[in-house]
């Protein structure tokens, strides 16, 4: 049993190594609405992770789960783009087009609200924070979604929001694989 127990708190400390840091996640629906909040540390410089964020060619690589992602417009500190992801829980596949616009506010602020009449939420907003904190770099993401699409009863919320923090934690991972100076020099 202690050999589990190390072996365990072993892995855990390599994921952290490598993973960045979980500080907070908390996922709960309100009135249909799916609200996600991550507070993470990524082992990246501030200006790393905010160019990986910025980057919508790099969308597939930061989650696999977008299919495809394309910039339509950008002017300055707003930009368009329409992306498409896909997600399954269990048997049930679901692709989902969004057509975003981003909007860089500032002192790190990262804000994008989703067009309900040509994506599949008929709300969809996140923000994003980047803290530079010297050597690593804070990352808190807030989402609020609300599908436009069945989702079958006996899946229930608490499936959806495991799923939801599932993809939300994979993103975070994927921002700091692309911006961690180790495999940029991979490159």
């Amino acid at each position: 049993m202690l050999r589990i127990v190390a072996a365990c708190a072993l892995a855990l400390t390599l994921q952290h190594l490598h993973a960045g840091e979980l500080l907070n996640a908390y996922v709960n629906e309100i009135d249909d609405h799916y609200i996600l909040h991550l507070d993470m540390r990524v082992d990246a410089d501030y200006d790393s992770v905010y160019e990986v964020l910025m980057d919508f060619s790099k969308m597939m690589e930061v989650n696999n789960s977008i299919t495809s992602s394309k910039l339509l417009e950008s002017d300055d500190k707003i930009h368009k783009l329409h992306f498409v992801s896909e997600g399954c829980i269990w048997f049930f596949c679901r692709e989902v087009k969004q057509l975003v616009t981003v909007t860089e506010m500032g002192q790190g602020y990262i804000m994008s609200e989703t067009d309900p009449e040509e994506s599949d939420l008929s709300f969809g907003r996140t923000l994003w924070q980047v803290i530079d904190e010297g050597e690593t770099t804070r990352l808190k993401y807030n989402a609020d979604f609300v599908p436009d699409f069945w989702i079958p009863p006996f899946f229930g919320s608490a499936i959806f929001q495991d799923r939801m923090l599932e993809e939300g934690k994979k993103t975070v991972h994927g921002i700091e694989k692309l911006s961690s100076p180790i495999s940029n020099n991979d490159e």
